[in-house]
């Protein structure tokens, strides 16, 4: 054989080789992307990552507390309690559990217990809640420099959701509320700032709820 005749040959062996190459890698990653197709979680996993509230019917609501920091010391003393309090009030308001539990209450020592238990088929969720931080604002700048945002007041809660039984963090999140000015030209008693950053927190509160459920 010549060697023009040796060198097309091996040309065509290498071409050969090649292509018998691109085909086996080819087939080995349709075989890998049909596995990973093989294991895409089903929907129900995907709704309970992306609802993870989904399919509790009780809820109780923990006593909320207060960080303990430079960023909470002018929170006012026992409005945390306040805040829980309303807060199960306006779930309860809502109906979007069957059953909204006071987690405070606490039974008199040698007394059953007041906090009914589990049911069979019952789904339950605990929801604790952390001021973590706090600043009264400034009502004189309020005033001064009223409708701009000068002198605003803050509350930031921290809401955490853990499943009842296996006790692990089902999901959180984190809300601020803001006092900023009202048709009083910023002026309001501290009465009133509370009562309006209890109401801006526990209103986002039940948005997120309802969006995770």
């Amino acid at each position: 054989m010549s060697a023009r005749h040796q060198n097309c040959s091996n040309m065509r062996s290498a071409i050969l080789r090649s292509i018998a190459g691109f085909v086996f890698a080819a087939t080995l990653s349709f075989q890998v992307d049909c596995s990973n197709a093989q294991t895409t979680p089903s929907p129900v996993d995907k709704q309970a990552r992306s609802k993870p509230l989904a399919g509790y019917t009780v809820i109780l609501v923990e006593p909320f507390t207060v960080e303990s920091s430079q960023a909470t010391k002018d929170f006012p003393e026992g409005e945390e309690a306040n805040l829980q309090l309303s807060t199960i009030v306006s779930l309860r308001a809502t109906e979007l559990f069957e059953k909204v539990i006071d987690g405070s209450a606490k039974p008199a020592e040698g007394a059953p217990s007041s906090e009914p238990s589990a049911k069979a088929g019952e789904r339950r969720v605990i929801l604790s809640g952390a001021v973590i931080s706090f600043s009264k604002g400034n009502s004189g700048a309020r005033t001064l420099a009223w409708p701009l945002p000068v002198g605003v007041s803050k509350a930031k809660a921290r809401f955490r959701f853990r499943d009842a039984e296996s006790k692990q963090e089902v999901f959180r999140l984190e809300k601020e509320a803001k006092f900023q000015a009202t048709t009083s030209g910023g002026l309001a008693t501290k009465e009133g700032q509370m009562a309006h950053a209890k109401g801006s927190l526990i209103e986002a509160l039940i948005k997120e709820i309802k969006r995770n459920r």
